[in-house]
């Protein structure tokens, strides 16, 4: 995290695909906003912020809850999308995609 906030300050190339993968960025077929809070052990807490359409932010958690050390997602679904907050809709998911 540390060296991502040091290349973001230093004007490097982050765009949202090229960070966080095609899967990650596939969050926003259901969601309008992501917000991913994540913490090293090594490293201060951050939040990185995003409603799509190519920008994002980024700034150190001082208020959050300290997660002491992971990643945390929050996906702000979409009104048309509620279904995914079903746990079988979610288990029938998971179980269909990590199948090979």
């Amino acid at each position: 995290t540390k060296a991502f906030m040091e290349a973001v300050s230093a004007g490097a190339d982050v765009s949202m695909i090229g960070q966080f993968g095609v899967g990650f960025y596939s969050a926003y077929l259901v969601a309008d906003k992501v917000v991913v809070t994540s913490k090293n052990n090594d490293d201060e807490q951050y939040i990185w912020e995003s409603a799509a359409g190519g920008s994002f932010t980024v700034r150190r958690d001082t208020s959050g809850d300290q997660l002491g050390r992971g990643t945390k997602i929050k996906l702000f679904l979409k009104e048309d999308q509620l279904e995914f907050l079903e746990e079988r809709r979610l288990k029938d998911l998971v179980k269909k995609h990590s199948e090979f």
